[in-house]
């Protein structure tokens, strides 16, 4: 499928732009409903579903050529085009998962094995999923391989109590469509994102907390001694 030729929902394009007053505050008077429903119902709604957020927040810090890992339906690398379409580096941007979405996504056999050369990317993401890759070290440890010496990785992640209510509470989430794997976790702590960051060879990590304090974004360069 071409890049150019994939649709995106006018409503979604909107949702991840900056807040303005009066989104955060409906954003914050109706958090239930975020929390409880559907993205799409929320975002019928013209409120910030729960991706809209992370995407938002994710989107401000990627650069050059990208790979979104766990993409689900590739939609964060198809707004990253959109949003840079005049840049030949953003329709170089692909995203992967080991499940077909419907998407123009990459379909994968595992997050550890990446079908691309040595320091491919200049962005590499994680969006709420690495709790959900049971070979998460291994994948980290790629990412490193892909990534260029100067390039980001950006993990988004929720710890495992707010994290197990969510999927408890949105049972239609996209784990109830593919099999879950025993490895699998509904959340990881900062100290253990931060250990397998550093255990793969990222060691200049900044955290940016969203989402009311509820989830983290971690920004993580490489060392400079790998």
């Amino acid at each position: 499928m071409c890049n150019k030729c994939v649709p995106i929902n006018v409503r979604i394009k909107e949702l991840v732009k900056p807040k303005n007053s009066k989104r955060i505050l409906l954003d914050f008077v109706f958090s239930p409903l975020r929390l409880l429903l559907p993205d799409n119902w929320v975002e019928s709604l013209g409120l910030t579903s729960l991706r809209a957020e992370r995407m938002g927040v994710v989107l401000q810090h990627m650069q050059g050529r990208c790979l979104d890992v766990g993409c689900n339906d590739n939609l964060l690398v198809t707004l990253y085009r959109d949003r840079n379409s005049n840049i030949k580096e953003s329709y170089e941007s692909v995203g992967v998962d080991v499940v077909r979405w419907g998407g123009d996504e990459i379909v994968i056999k595992s997050s550890a094995e990446m079908p691309f050369p040595d320091a491919t990317f200049d962005t590499i993401s994680f969006l709420a999923c690495l709790n959900h890759i049971p070979e998460r070290q291994e994948a980290l440890a790629e990412a490193l391989r892909v990534l260029k010496p100067d390039g980001i990785v950006l993990v988004t992640m929720i710890n495992p109590v707010i994290g197990g209510i969510s999927h408890r509470i949105r049972f239609w989430g996209e784990h109830s469509q593919r099999e879950v794997h025993e490895e699998e976790t509904f959340g990881l702590n900062r100290n253990d994102v931060i250990k397998l960051l550093n255990n793969a060879g990222f060691t200049d990590i900044r955290i940016r907390k969203f989402l009311y304090g509820l989830n983290n974004l971690y920004i993580a360069k490489p060392s400079q001694n790998v």
